[in-house]
């Protein structure tokens, strides 16, 4: 069964660009999936987004530019965890900007682990996304769905789970390596590969997944096989664990990751 959401606008856009926005509606539908229950107790939904013609939305990280999703599932019953799945972004270029996420159509699974097995889980969740294209408006989602049962297998969302990145090794990394630079808000921590090129346009996004400290994904550049990406951490010190490190590179056709700073 698909529920439509209830969307709504970001409040605080001010009185200009409110004025300059499309609707809403005519830019982004949402709808929930239902899905089926998995052999350990699980349960697989997904929320079904659709975007209007050079539209785009945001994958975990937005890249150079963009919005972050975020969400709260707070408002839900019977709900452990929800761990959200993302499917294969792209790379998208607007102004000279490198932004990682989705166009056209977009089916994020979302796991949902109960409190009680057995009972149905209530959804009642919030997320914050962004949709762009020369302007950006942040939207609030409601995510509201009563799962239970079996449920019924759902090829949309079996296609998204397939379509993860995949590893980075198998697009032929053949090196990886680290290093930090002090600089004046933090420390700037690069990655570089040695990898066959895997698009026309490319970047390189470094993370430390789990970090508290505030971050922002800079530029990379590729020379013959090797290619560069950085991001500046805005840390006073302290060690960097670098086999914590994650490098993703992206392009407009696909993403691939790699754990680690090297190829151990």
């Amino acid at each position: 069964m698909l529920r439509l959401l209830t969307l709504a606008l970001t409040l605080g856009l001010p009185h200009a660009a409110q004025a300059q926005a499309p609707r809403l509606s005519e830019i982004l539908e949402a709808q929930m999936r239902a899905g089926w229950q998995t052999q350990n107790g699980t349960h697989i939904a997904a929320l079904h987004l659709t975007l209007a013609h050079d539209w785009i939305t945001y994958w975990r990280h937005p890249g150079e530019s963009g919005l972050a999703p975020q969400f709260d599932w707070s408002g839900s019953r019977n709900l452990a965890q929800a761990r959200v799945h993302w499917p294969e972004p792209r790379l998208y270029i607007k102004a000279g900007a490198r932004s990682i996420g989705y166009s056209r159509e977009l089916v994020l699974p979302i796991e949902l682990t109960p409190e009680r097995p057995g009972a149905p889980i209530e959804l009642d969740a919030t997320m914050f996304l962004g949709v762009c294209n020369d302007i950006c408006i942040p939207v609030d989602l409601a995510l509201r769905i009563s799962v239970s049962g079996a449920g019924a297998h759902d090829h949309r969302i079996a296609e998204a789970l397939d379509s993860r990145p995949g590893a980075a090794r198998a697009a032929g990394l053949r090196d990886v390596s680290c290093d930090f630079a002090p600089d004046r808000r933090g420390v700037v921590l690069r990655a570089a590969l040695d990898m066959p090129r895997m698009g026309t346009e490319e970047f390189v996004l470094v993370e430390m997944p789990g970090s508290q400290m505030p971050a922002r994904a800079l530029g990379s550049k590729r020379n013959g096989n090797a290619i560069q990406g950085q991001t500046l951490f805005q840390t006073k010190g302290g060690g960097i664990d670098r086999s914590a490190v994650r490098v993703s590179v992206i392009s407009e056709r696909g993403m691939v990751m790699h754990q680690g700073c090297s190829l151990n």
